[in-house]
């Protein structure tokens, strides 16, 4: 029994709403983009809707209860199925607690990896790195003037110097006073 195009569109289609927490946050900082990628999304889950229907019509009618079209209908249940019950997918990442964000600051390396900083009222921050993986470091900070220290022996950073757009840090056991420019602050909550 060979895949039909309609099964592996559908497949295609459920990795794609379940991989979201890996692609939304980078695609939120170019709305144009994240708005064509999601309208894509939307007519796809339209489309698959259309040749269920389609497909399940035969099937209840008995003209056509192939083994083939039986497995077609259930991937393509169970798929509709799970995009309304979890629209953002049911593998969701690693989870934030649910805490007051005072700001984050964002970088973009190469290959597509990323590290988004997340710094919350609390004094606690969040290092999550996707590359191959995800990686998450957990730690606190002190502000002093425009210096963020960071208490952290897993995290690669002492300090942190910011300004208005920008946050540029200094490796720990690194000679000399060099800052790397690194992270741009995308999105602050009050």
């Amino acid at each position: 029994m060979k895949p039909s195009q309609t099964l592996i569109l559908t497949i295609l289609l459920l990795l794609a709403v379940n991989t979201q927490f890996l692609w939304k946050e980078r695609m939120q900082v170019f709305f144009p983009l994240a708005f064509l990628i999601y309208s894509l999304l939307l007519i796809c889950v339209m489309a698959l809707f259309a040749c269920f229907v389609r497909k399940v019509y035969p099937l209840i009618k008995g003209t056509d209860r192939s083994k083939q079209n039986v497995i077609e209908c259930i991937v393509m249940a169970a798929t509709l199925c799970l995009i309304v019950a979890y629209p953002m997918g049911i593998v969701r990442g690693p989870q934030e607690e649910v805490m007051p964000i005072k700001f984050k600051a964002y970088h973009e390396g190469g290959g597509g990896c990323g590290t988004t900083l997340y710094f919350r009222e609390d004094g606690s921050f969040v290092d999550r790195s996707v590359c191959f993986g995800i990686k998450e470091t957990k730690g606190s900070y002190r502000i002093s003037n425009d210096t963020i220290y960071f208490s952290c022996d897993d995290f690669a950073f002492d300090y942190a110097v910011m300004d208005s757009v920008t946050i540029s840090v200094h490796r720990k056991n690194a000679t000399g006073d060099r800052l790397l420019p690194l992270f741009k602050i995308c999105e602050e909550e009050q």
